[in-house]
């Protein structure tokens, strides 16, 4: 039997031990030193919170997984989940700002009798994501069954921060093959390195989220902020059709028509090619045929951008 701990390394440098079967972690700091759940130092468990989703798509948690590394931006841990739109909504749950990553237990029930089963359980959720199509019954059930746990109605939280106050060079030692199939991460690492063709390849290599896309394009945001800098300004070309690439990729898959025709418009040679590349690659992420008539269109008017030079 294999065990029930595993190892998880953030970007900052923080390293939990966790335990799926007892929702407990243990956390060191970059010194790898020991960090107490409690002001006196005696309790080196810290126990996990628990988020069940009810009727909701949970985006890109992996619920064959029974936990997710969650980022952590202003103090908050930032929730991901999709409604049957496929428009991506977020929860924000207040936490300690020391931290960029937090583990949390992950579950998932597709109606209220699954809900029910899970709860029988004997584990009291922190906090339930519910489909706002529920009964009033069955919210009100809801709450009797977990009357110390907060509820989230889908559909009624905000957008995500869409800024990082800090340079995406200056980020620390990262273990890439922990993280590589994390393309924020990687994309972070590769911009400290000013390695940007890999920033590129992660574009078109991976399916990103819109959450994904907003994280990197708020990193190349701030690198451009501090072009004037020697070691970027030599770069500036680059981080700009970079920036281009990703924004083009993220109204694309956001269904911001308006703002993909706007880059489109500006866009130069080399841009347009990389637009329609990215054109390809997202078709087969939406392949409904009215999705695919919304890509023709993007389609045909770069074909006569290019024809206008």
């Amino acid at each position: 039997m294999s065990s029930p701990i595993t190892e998880e390394k953030t970007p900052k440098g923080y390293v939990f031990k966790i335990n799926t079967v007892k929702r407990q972690y243990v956390l060191f700091n970059q010194k790898g030193e020991l960090i107490y759940s409690d002001e006196n130092k005696t309790k080196p468990f810290h126990s996990m919170k628990t988020i069940v989703f009810i009727g909701v798509h949970p985006g890109d948690v992996a619920i064959k997984q029974p936990y997710q590394l969650f980022k952590i931006q202003n103090a908050s841990i930032i929730i991901p989940y999709m409604l049957e739109n496929n428009t991506r909504h977020y929860i924000f749950i207040p936490s300690d700002s020391y931290l960029d990553l937090i583990p949390c237990m992950v579950e998932y029930a597709n109606d209220i009798a699954s809900f029910i089963s899970f709860v029988k359980k004997g584990i009291m959720p922190d906090f339930i994501i519910i489909n706002s199509e529920l009964s009033n019954d069955d919210s009100a059930m809801i709450q009797s069954l977990c009357p110390s746990s907060h509820v989230e109605i889908a559909g009624q939280s905000v957008e995500p921060p869409n800024n990082d106050s800090k340079r995406a060079v200056d980020a620390g030692n990262i273990d890439i093959n922990l993280l590589s199939n994390n393309p924020v991460f990687l994309a972070r690492v590769h911009l400290r390195n000013l390695d940007l063709p890999r920033v590129k390849q992660i574009l078109l290599d991976m399916d990103l989220s819109e959450s994904d896309a907003q994280y990197i394009i708020a990193f190349l945001n701030t690198m451009l902020q501090h072009s004037q800098k020697e070691e970027l300004h030599k770069h500036l070309e680059k981080l700009n059709e970079l920036k281009h690439a990703y924004e083009f990729y993220y109204y694309c898959i956001a269904h911001d028509d308006h703002n993909v025709k706007q880059l489109i418009e500006k866009a130069d040679k080399k841009d347009l090619v990389t637009f329609q590349t990215l054109i390809q690659k997202v078709k087969l992420l939406f392949p409904t045929k009215e999705e695919n008539l919304r890509f023709v269109d993007f389609e045909n008017y770069i074909w006569e951008k290019n024809n206008e030079r």
